[in-house]
């Protein structure tokens, strides 16, 4: 097993950038040892104080793509590294760290390209924290794995649990997709089960994404047909007796063509946030994109609201990343042109007495075109992740990461207090 030491020192610059309407500490954090086309940043997540970012294009030890994740905490003097968690063994192509989840001292990085059990079959690799020193613990690959699967592709963690997606196992036709869950039981993750789609069809690539809260789970679906074709759906399941079944399944009221509708899920207690990040928004454009609240009372879901960026375009892919978190809720916009051609921004969301209502924008005052600021983002006690892989610091796409303190956003002038489109409760999930 591989023992992964604290290394390195604080590296993290910071800026003052606008959120909103008020000014806000913004800190971005490089690789230590990053290069061009590593992609750091590629998937991100926070828990506290600590966060964890994956560079699955990252070339280690001369083996091409294998890829890699890094640990930074918080301390007095801000973030720092404590650790670069690097497989074993590795092979060309891997890309570990495509997707990262991190909760209290366990992480989890997603392989998807990995081929022990056939080609991008995929796989899951843990690493455990103790005494901040990090040790690889378990490879994960599908029990029914088939070249192809993409095992991996999205990772949900709890203390108790850990999900998996393979959006592209064929278990109810060629890339229906799956999702597997395992249980942690005696200091050791142990496979529970496999889950599907009680209506799942070829292409439907469930398992595209994940999320997990307490004794409930999200899986998206965004290639599903019902509403319209790839429009998009998400399923709910819930633990009763140790059996995980489905609650419910979630589609948007006014879904389209192309929406995909479930491309990124979040949840926090019984609200869940889903992105339709190429919903053709009438006001704003093609692709303008947008997310959905649905809210659970017992056991039945129903849509409570239809977030849009109050300064959206055509093409923003607003709900891009989708990150929910109690009363607060990001969106991120990649395309976004805030400063230049898809430069990209973050869109912060709170609910009070009135429902969800925009609170603030979120941009890098220092982002270049292409940048992509938002491709994926993380929230955890008020601090949001914003990865942006695409940055340039380190040579072409070598990545970065900024953490933004919403906390301390007072944000208290508010242009477009209402901008959140609220739909009738006509839609009860099914």
């Amino acid at each position: 097993m591989k023992l992964i030491n604290s290394l390195k020192l604080h590296f993290c610059a910071v800026f003052t950038l606008v959120a909103g309407d008020s000014l806000a500490t913004q800190h971005i954090i490089l690789a230590s040892d990053g290069k061009a086309e590593d992609y750091f940043g590629y998937s991100a997540d926070i828990d506290g104080a600590t966060l964890i970012v994956g560079a699955h294009k990252a070339d280690i030890n001369g083996v091409k793509d294998a890829g890699v994740a890094y640990v930074y905490v918080l301390g007095d003097r801000g973030w720092y590294q404590q650790a670069k968690l690097v497989a074993e063994p590795i092979f060309a192509d891997d890309t570990i760290g495509g997707k990262v989840a991190v909760k209290n001292d366990v992480a989890m990085l997603g392989v998807m390209g990995r081929d022990d059990k056939g080609k991008d079959a995929g796989a899951v690799i843990s690493f455990e924290r103790a005494a901040n020193t990090w040790t690889q613990k378990q490879i994960f690959t599908a029990p029914d794995a088939m070249p192809g699967d993409a095992f991996g592709q999205s990772v949900a963690l709890t203390d108790n649990y850990l999900v998996i997606g393979a959006p592209n196992s064929d278990a109810l036709g060629i890339d229906s997709g799956a999702a597997y869950i395992y249980q942690r039981e005696g200091g050791k993750w142990r496979y529970k089960t496999k889950i599907t789609a009680s209506d799942g069809a070829a292409g439907d690539l469930f398992g595209i994404s994940v999320a997990i809260d307490g004794n409930t789970i999200l899986v998206g679906a965004d290639l599903h047909d019902e509403k319209a074709e790839n429009a998009g759906a998400v399923y709910v399941y819930v633990v009763q007796n140790n059996q995980w079944q489905q609650q419910a399944k979630l589609v948007a009221s006014d879904g389209g063509k192309t929406d995909i509708f479930g491309v990124r899920v979040a949840i926090s207690g019984d609200t869940a946030l889903i992105s339709a990040r190429r919903d053709d928004i009438d006001e704003l454009g093609v692709d303008a994109g947008s997310a959905y609240l649905f809210v659970r009372e017992g056991d039945a879901w129903t849509q409570e609201v239809k977030l849009i960026s109050p300064d959206g375009a055509a093409d923003d892919r607003f709900g891009r990343g989708v990150a929910l978190s109690g009363d607060t809720a990001i969106i991120s916009a990649m395309n976004h042109d805030a400063n230049g051609t898809d430069t990209g921004a973050l869109y912060v969301y709170k609910t009070g007495p009135h429902g969800w209502r925009y609170n603030s924008k979120v941009v890098a005052e220092n982002a270049k075109p292409g940048d992509q600021f938002g491709w994926n983002v993380a929230l955890s006690k008020g601090v949001a992740v914003i990865a942006t892989p695409h940055h340039d610091a380190n040579g072409q796409q070598s990545g970065a990461i900024y953490v933004q303190d919403l906390n301390s956003d007072s944000a208290s002038s508010i242009q477009n207090p209402v901008v959140s489109r609220l739909e009738q409760s006509d839609k009860t999930a099914q």
